[in-house]
């Protein structure tokens, strides 16, 4: 006998979650505060953190960087943009975004987190993992502007920066949910900071990617001018920047007293000679900052294990750190040539 629910009264429930998308239909859903945030009662009680709710639920962390500028060797032109960049917001001016693309390594990551420490913002970095992953990529998207916007309520003197990092691996394919979420990211992108904004946050977003080659065929309105304020390709460091990266490293790793005796200078140039036949920008050294500081780190090792370290040892760690752009030459060469599309650093 099949019982009719033509009757039937309405109800209600409350979950920490969203219906599967095949039965959304059957409900009327309304989003509600929780009283503890971001976190449910369950979590609170068992004290969990609102770092690691937020990073399991929206795939979101919230970073108060203890980076600064100092901390980056080279880069003046975007050391000189933050200055500007500073000095205008003095005078009202609100940035949307930066794009860094360039060669893996470079920094592109640690720019960002250099910034935000330097302009005193937290940074907010996505998972973009855990956000194309679940069942509604977009739905999660939404929800991470939400809680900025229901945080800057509570702070509204909290400024952001929200970095988007690899973002080809979200958005690099012609897949139709990725169209979707590019479509919803762009939208908010060309609105913050604006009155027509639908979120009230105080947010400058920075997306990276090593490699733009599936954007510009699949997504090329991503770049167009006017959703960001600068677009930057990180190349290899000029030999200026390369000595300041290096200086920095001999730093943290107390090598002052290996570079007495041996120079960095002397040591650019060996390393310079070694990988000058396949370094296609003779005007760039062939290390990327992460391979420098690399090298520094292999030379503390080798002398913490061996008591010292000499002229071998310093040869030893140039043969064995070798440069990206010998390991991936081919696909090194590419990514320099898109440099032309950006203001260079």
């Amino acid at each position: 006998m099949r019982k009719s629910f033509t009757n039937a009264k309405p109800f209600s429930c409350i979950a920490p979650y969203y219906p599967p998308p095949e039965f959304e239909k059957l409900f009327t859903i309304e989003d509600l505060p929780n009283c503890y945030g971001i976190r449910t009662t369950q979590e609170f009680t068992s004290k969990i953190s609102e770092k690691d709710a937020l990073e399991s639920r929206l795939g979101l962390s919230v970073i108060d960087s203890p980076f600064t500028l100092e901390a980056i060797g080279g880069a003046t032109l975007l050391k000189q943009w933050t200055k500007n960049l500073l000095k205008a917001e003095e005078n009202g001016y609100r940035a949307k975004g930066v794009f860094l693309v360039g060669i893996p390594g470079t920094g592109k990551t640690f720019f960002p987190k250099c910034f935000a420490g330097e302009t005193k913002r937290l940074l907010i970095q996505l998972n973009l993992t855990l956000i194309m992953e679940s069942e509604q990529p977009i739905r999660k998207l939404n929800q991470i502007f939400e809680y900025l916007s229901n945080r800057c309520r509570e702070f509204p003197n909290e400024k952001y920066v929200l970095l988007i990092d690899e973002i080809e691996k979200m958005i690099g394919n012609a897949e139709p949910i990725e169209k979707r979420m590019l479509g919803r990211l762009l939208t908010v992108l060309n609105d913050i900071n604006t009155e027509a904004s639908e979120y009230e946050f105080n947010a400058i977003f920075f997306a990276t990617a090593n490699n733009l080659g599936s954007i510009l065929v699949n997504n090329p309105e991503f770049l167009r001018r006017g959703r960001w304020d600068e677009l930057f390709f990180i190349n290899l460091p000029t030999i200026e920047s390369a000595k300041e990266i290096f200086t920095i490293y001999a730093k943290k790793f107390s090598l002052q007293d290996i570079f007495l005796e041996y120079e960095i200078e002397q040591l650019m140039s060996d390393i310079a000679h070694a990988y000058q036949d396949r370094n296609n920008q003779a005007s760039r050294f062939p290390y990327t900052a992460s391979e420098i500081e690399t090298f520094c780190k292999r030379l503390d090792f080798m002398r913490k294990a061996k008591g010292s370290v000499g002229v071998e040892e310093i040869d030893e760690c140039i043969k064995a750190v070798i440069p990206i752009v010998v390991s991936a030459e081919e696909g090194i060469n590419k990514m320099a040539a898109q440099k032309e599309l950006f203001v260079e650093i």
